[in-house]
Parts: structure tokens; sequence; C-alpha cells
């Protein structure tokens, strides 16, 4: 078993971050925003909009580079 990387546990926590930032602001809102077509204005006021999607992006992007760093490069 190879050994754990420092650099690929901060980006996994990283990703994770990002992931949970993707959740909150996009995906238990997804069906409001999909009706209103724009933007959704949540129980605690705040406006989640479709731009949320982004976060996920980023998330799966630090995801692919705590792989990377912890499988890639032999």
């Amino acid at each position: 078993m190879s050994r754990i990387r420092i650099r690929a546990i901060f980006l996994g926590f990283a990703a994770g971050f990002f992931g949970f930032v993707f959740y909150t602001r996009y995906w238990i809102w997804r069906d409001c925003i999909a009706v209103s077509q724009s933007s959704c204005v949540t129980p605690d006021g705040s406006n989640a909009t479709e731009g949320g999607m982004v976060w996920g992006v980023i998330a799966l992007g630090f995801l692919a580079a705590a792989l990377i760093a912890q499988f890639g490069r032999r």
C-alpha cells in the first residue's frame, strides 16, 4: 500500500469543502432554481442561483488533483 501524501490530503479536504458548498448552494435547491429559471430565495433569506453549479466543478477539479497527487507520477 502506498503512503498517503500530505498534498493529496490537503487537496482531498479542499475537494470535500467545495463539495459541501456545492451541496448547500445548489444541490439542495436545484428543483426551486429550475422552477424559477434563475434563482431561488432560501428560508434564511440567501439567494441560491444556477451559478452554484460552479462549486461542483471546482470540487471535481480538486478531487482530480488529489487523485493525481496520490497515484500519479510514480
